[in-house]
């Protein structure tokens, strides 16, 4: 099985880049620049930018069994990140689908997220009104319109999975993701021995671990009812930021034996109410029973931030 993996260094790419050549599979990532050196018999590294057509053209040359579209551009702290969004997530995706189609493809798996609903309360499924409220979301949704496209004009086979929050141990040090809720506590705790959250910590969100995404993604590529189809990829549950901050609380006290406070911003007065991605239609066409590893994987950030030190 050859598999093209877009973003296959990233922080979840990783974790599929590793997971596929575990079980024999030829990879090819592809990504603007090997920030992670990987060493393996069925490993290549193919440098392009997705913005670039031309790029695209040169780089992908061959048939693949499966595309998993997972580059995005998510850091909305940066500078022109709207221009930016634009053209990697929803330009890219285009031009990533056209080229496919011309070299040939047996599928392609498309990461897309749950911020196209803009929704923050209430059951969220996959028939709620898509009414995205951030760059992120929308180039998001624009990318899946262009898959749909190229599902209708020329035959390409796909799956949409609107992911919620991974969540798991960076697989490289390196990672730019650590401005992530897990990563972050769990980083902050052992730099400064703080407990920090910018908010009441009342706001809920839906966290799954990258080692059930993975699993999923490969029982998708098997499962001919996912094909063609737009999918929630959840936990389809939400926890509460500060619960979250008690597990990496709990983690570092069997960690190391310390008991960190946790702070929260007492000036923040926002209400908010429950919130659900449902996954019900995947989990229709697809068996898996979400695990809870916020505790191993806080542990492994703490050892391996410690182990730099």
């Amino acid at each position: 099985m050859k598999i093209l993996i877009t973003g296959g260094l990233g922080n979840l790419g990783l974790w599929l880049t590793e997971a596929f050549l575990s079980v024999g599979a030829t990879v090819h990532v592809l990504g603007r620049s090997e920030r992670v050196t990987l060493v393996h018999a069925n490993y290549t590294f193919l440098k392009c930018d997705i913005t670039d057509k031309q790029s695209l053209c040169d780089t992908i040359v061959c048939y693949y069994d499966f595309c998993i579209h997972a580059a995005s551009y998510n850091e909305h702290f940066e500078a022109d990140y709207a221009k930016k969004a634009l053209m990697i997530n929803a330009l890219g995706t285009d031009y990533i689908c056209q080229r496919l189609l011309e070299v040939g493809v047996g599928k392609l798996i498309y990461l897309s997220t749950f911020h196209v609903y803009g929704a923050s309360s209430g059951v969220v499924n996959e028939n709620t009104p898509i009414r995205p409220n951030n760059d992120y979301g929308l180039t998001h949704y624009f990318a899946e319109k262009y898959i749909e496209k190229y599902n209708r004009n020329s035959g390409l086979k796909y799956s949409i999975l609107r992911l919620t929050n991974s969540y798991g141990c960076p697989k490289d040090i390196k990672t730019d993701k650590w401005y992530l809720l897990l990563n972050d506590l769990a980083k902050s705790v052992v730099e400064t021995k703080k407990l920090k959250l910018n908010s009441n910590g009342n706001a809920y969100r839906d966290f799954i671990w990258m080692g059930d995404v993975v699993a999923i993604i490969q029982a998708v590529m098997e499962s001919e009812n996912t094909s063609n189809g737009i999918f929630n990829l959840s936990s389809g549950t939400s926890r509460r930021l500060f619960d979250i901050a008690v597990l990496v609380q709990s983690a570092y006290f069997q960690y190391s034996g310390d008991l960190i406070e946790i702070e929260i911003n007492d000036s923040d007065l926002r209400e908010y109410v429950d919130f659900c991605v449902s996954n019900e239609k995947l989990r229709s066409v697809i068996q898996f029973v979400p695990a809870d590893k916020f505790i191993e994987e806080s542990i492994n950030i703490f050892k391996m931030l410690s182990a730099r030190v």
